[in-house]
């Protein structure tokens, strides 16, 4: 998307206002089983549901660049150097150009077709970066498109950003976050954000208007007397010209040498471009090993559950776990059926409930044996001490679970 706007005006306390689109939204209908099916360069479903709620943190929201050159006129990447101790991302290297004054949700049309995006008005410092500001410019009036990069944050009171389904690599819809930052950048991670607007015109002079009549005779006056004076400056001008044809030359040696350096310059943006390229495709690799390591470790894990839910129900035989078979394989399938860590410490147990079912059929089973053997023997009494003497035995670890509890067998 090309830039539209900068502001008409440069004010006098430096402030030059601008708007830019922050990122695009996808419709509803693109969702699928919690997961976006239609995604920005960043992998990110944004939806607008649970953007519109967060508009409120563009607001003094930076705006930041990584400048590539001495001059601070030529944009880099994000700036970023590092994480701290408390998970914040640190963005040592960058410059803050800017602020946000608003954000807001708007129709944008971008060859021909019109997208629903995320925008933001504000200003850039226009003091302490003159040069940046008039290189924007020049790159805006020539349809450069000047493309940015939208930072997100954890929401206050979160251990990190909520997402609808779980982090996953491409459609993932962030539901619970903040706004924290906005980079214009070569390579941006989201080419939907963009620069829209940026003034571009100063306030011009008013022209000056001739009033009353117009004396010939003062005007015949005034051109002789010029080209008297242009006559008697002849020489001199000559000689002035001489000496700005020497400076021209000097000047010439100047700009040649300049030459050279804009020529070795370039070749150095190409090495850090190719760079950044190479930084890129490690980043990319590094991201999918992470995945595969967390895909194993969250099967293994899975590998344990399993495990303690058998050593739990060893002390049973077949039989006596047949009247709780359902409950046994569906407590097997939720666990087989968790792809993350988290997700297998989210299922609440139910060992203690499927043993306590078991050994109430073993006590029926005895009570009938009990009532049956009642009705052929003499001695109720020993049989009944038979009875309690085989319950104690089998059911002796079950404790009374309050229905009100969670119990973890993990």
């Amino acid at each position: 998307m090309a830039i539209v706007e900068l502001s008409e005006k440069k004010y006098k306390n430096g402030r030059r206002p601008f708007k830019a689109v922050l990122y695009e939204l996808q419709p509803p209908e693109s969702v699928e089983n919690g997961i976006g099916t239609k995604y920005n360069k960043n992998g990110i479903t944004f939806l607008e549901e649970y953007c519109a709620p967060q508009l409120g943190s563009i607001a003094d929201m930076s705006v930041r660049v990584e400048f590539l050159d001495e001059n601070r006129t030529i944009i880099c990447g994000h700036g970023e150097t590092g994480v701290n101790e408390d998970g914040l991302i640190t963005f040592r290297n960058a410059s803050v150009v800017g602020h946000f004054t608003r954000g807001y949700i708007d129709d944008i049309d971008y060859e021909g077709e019109t997208k629903r995006c995320v925008c933001g008005e504000g200003y850039l410092d226009e003091m302490c970066y003159p040069e940046f500001v008039a290189n924007l410019e020049e790159d805006l009036n020539n349809g450069v498109t000047v493309e940015g990069s939208v930072e997100i944050f954890k929401a206050k009171g979160n251990t990190g950003i909520v997402y609808m389904n779980g982090w996953r690599e491409t459609g993932r819809i962030p539901v619970e976050f903040i706004h924290s930052g906005w980079d214009m950048v070569m390579n941006p991670a989201d080419t939907s954000s963009i620069v829209l607007e940026l003034n571009e015109n100063q306030n011009k002079e008013d022209k000056q208007k001739m009033d009353g009549t117009i004396d010939m005779k003062e005007i015949t006056s005034a051109i002789k007397e010029t080209i008297s004076e242009i006559n008697s400056k002849e020489s001199a001008l000559e000689e002035k010209i001489s000496e700005q044809n020497s400076v021209i030359e000097q000047k010439d040696s100047v700009i040649a040498e300049k030459d050279v350096k804009i020529s070795e310059l370039n070749a150095s943006v190409e090495k850090l471009q190719k760079a950044l390229e190479d930084t890129k495709t490690e980043n990319e690799t590094a991201w999918e090993q992470i995945e595969i390591l967390r895909k194993e470790i969250a099967k293994a894990k899975v590998a344990e559950k399993l495990g303690e839910v058998d050593e739990a129900l060893s002390e049973f035989n077949e039989d006596e776990k047949a009247v709780a078979k359902e409950d046994i394989d569906k407590l097997k399938s939720d666990i087989n059926s968790c792809e993350n860590i988290d997700e297998l410490n989210e299922i609440a147990s139910e060992v203690n409930s499927i043993k306590s079912k078991i050994c109430m059929n073993i006590v029926a089973q005895q009570k009938a044996a009990e009532k049956q053997a009642s009705a052929t023997e003499p001695t109720a009494e020993t049989n009944s001490e038979k009875v309690e003497d085989i319950f104690s035995e089998v059911c002796e670890s079950i404790e009374v679970v309050d229905d009100d509890e969670d119990v973890s067998i993990f």
